[in-house]
């Protein structure tokens, strides 16, 4: 019996999500036009996260959270497909959110990293350019919602980072920069990771045309919250890690 050649491992990361990643699941096998494999990590949720998969999807269950980029690199490390993406477990794909995206990196192989533009929002609400102190700031405190916006270019829209919501990334590119940082349990993982790939020369881009269901969200907006200390800890070294980082437009 012939192999089935998947295109994209998709890793569904869940911590006491209580079914809701099921709808994630879900919504990669009805995507269209390339063959997906489900990866879901559970990390650590108690109860343990019952899911229908399908054969072929895989589960991998974790005893205790061992935060989001420890979990996601456990996801992205169980396949071998040339793509993969990163689909949280409030995400809902569209059916050709996936190819819309790969479509994308097919096309250009200077792109490591696309993100589409998220339902009844503006791109600059989930990427953009490198985030300042001051504007994680006002993220923090809920004084502002967006980032400063990308460039636009040839229907695309080059920017320093997309959140981690959904983010569709060639394989070569996330071992070239050694996949994401384990050191930030909760934030801002995704931020970084896109980041390393732009001083190593990948272009991360946004993708209007592709479209994808992802509610709004402030988890760590009580800053004085464990949680929301725990973040802004994370946030402060991030800033520190990237000070040096300085926005250049990739040359076609």
């Amino acid at each position: 019996m012939a192999t089935t050649v998947v295109d994209i491992d998709v890793v569904v990361l869940t911590w006491n999500d209580r079914g809701l990643e099921q709808r994630a699941a879900d919504s990669v096998h009805a995507s269209v036009g390339v063959t997906c494999r489900c990866v879901v990590v559970d990390n650590g949720s108690d109860p343990a996260a019952l899911l229908n998969l399908r054969p072929g999807d895989d589960l991998v269950r974790l005893a205790v959270n061992r935060g989001v980029a420890a979990g996601r690199n456990l996801g992205v490390h169980s396949g071998t497909a040339p793509y993969v993406c990163f689909l949280d477990s409030d995400a809902e794909l569209h059916h050709d959110t996936l190819s819309t995206l790969m479509a994308v990196l097919e096309l250009d192989d200077s792109v490591a990293l696309a993100s589409p533009v998220f339902d009844d929002q503006l791109p600059s609400d989930s990427g953009g350019l490198a985030p300042t102190f001051g504007r994680k700031v006002l993220r923090l405190t809920g004084r502002a919602n967006t980032y400063e916006g990308g460039t636009p270019r040839g229907g695309l829209i080059d920017v320093d980072f997309t959140i981690g919501a959904c983010q569709l990334f060639r394989r070569v590119a996330f071992d070239d920069v050694g996949g994401l940082d384990e050191r930030y349990f909760y934030g801002p993982e995704d931020v970084d990771f896109c980041m390393r790939l732009r001083r190593a020369g990948w272009r991360v881009v946004q993708v209007p045309e592709a479209r994808c269901a992802h509610p709004p969200r402030r988890r760590h907006r009580q800053v004085l919250s464990m949680g929301g200390v725990r973040h802004a800890t994370a946030v402060l070294r991030f800033l520190w890690r990237q000070r040096s980082y300085r926005h250049e437009v990739p040359v076609p």
